[in-house]
């Protein structure tokens, strides 16, 4: 998968918006959206940026912890345990030959996957 599929994916398995924006049971319902959307954006650019530059070898090794060290010290702001599993899912998703084909109506995403079987 590219990168940008698995940490579309890692964010959207693994965030839980409540915990890492607290601050959200105080805005006005109809600034939640776009705050929300900003926020997301911002972690997607944030973590890609980061991988990006400064984890490839965290990726190739499949080294979920330093990966997720080197996200916070790019500047990424959230709890470190849900980004650790943010982290986790990026390095097990990075491998799959795998495209993305369409979102069901009960809101599950499937994707064309390519295996090898031993």
């Amino acid at each position: 998968m590219s990168i940008d599929a698995c940490i579309a994916h890692a964010i959207h398995n693994d965030l839980d918006i409540m915990e890492a924006l607290p601050e959200v049971h105080e805005l006005p319902i109809e600034e939640m959206e776009g705050y929300i959307e900003k926020y997301i954006c911002s972690i997607h650019e944030t973590m890609k940026d980061t991988i990006v530059a400064y984890g490839d070898s965290y990726i190739r090794s499949k080294d979920a912890a330093g990966l997720c060290a080197t996200c916070l010290q790019g500047g990424l702001l959230m709890p470190a345990h849900m980004l650790l599993r943010m982290c986790q899912t990026i390095v097990q998703l990075i491998e799959l030959d795998a495209k993305f084909i369409l979102d069901t109506d009960d809101g599950k995403s499937l994707y064309y996957m390519k295996m090898e079987l031993a």
